[in-house]
């Protein structure tokens, strides 16, 4: 499948809201059992106006299009080296986005000097960062009955 990441526009907005919230609903029932109180607080915040002050705000979101520009995939760090967001479509699923959405994030801390990267995991990710290297710390929160994992990895 041909896609290219670029630098997400508040144009995209209400396309990322939609990607983020299917995404949650359909790839993540392993974390919040298809139980409303789990996922409705959320999806709570997965809103076009958020998500292009997001866009608009200081860390970087990066989006993976396909030629036709639909947006399959979005990621988003924090200026401190933090992986905010990475979601991509349930049609797109294992189809190497996500990878290279987590790639062009490490470059972006990379090129702001930054040795370090932290995300917190849902269960659903879990093995997906195993596999690109990050390595689970002690630190694990739990917030609505969901378990969330923190990984690190020490960019080279």
């Amino acid at each position: 499948m041909p896609f290219t990441i670029i630098a997400a526009s508040s144009a995209d907005s209400h396309e990322i809201a939609t990607l983020l919230r299917r995404s949650i609903l359909e790839l993540c029932t392993a974390d919040h059992d298809n139980d409303p109180a789990k996922y409705e607080p959320w999806l709570k915040n997965k809103t076009a106006a958020n998500i292009e002050s997001w866009i608009h705000g200081q860390g970087g979101v990066f989006t993976a299009v396909d030629p036709d520009r639909k947006v399959l995939g979005v990621a988003m760090g924090s200026p401190d080296g933090e992986v905010l967001l990475n979601y991509v479509l349930p049609d797109v699923r294992c189809t190497g986005i996500s990878k290279m959405l987590m790639r062009t994030l490490e470059d972006y801390f990379r090129d702001r000097g930054l040795d370090r990267i932290r995300l917190k995991s849902t269960e659903t990710a879990r093995r997906f960062y195993q596999s690109l290297g990050y390595a689970e710390t002690s630190e694990i929160e739990t917030r609505r009955g969901m378990t969330f994992r923190r990984f690190e990895k020490v960019l080279e």
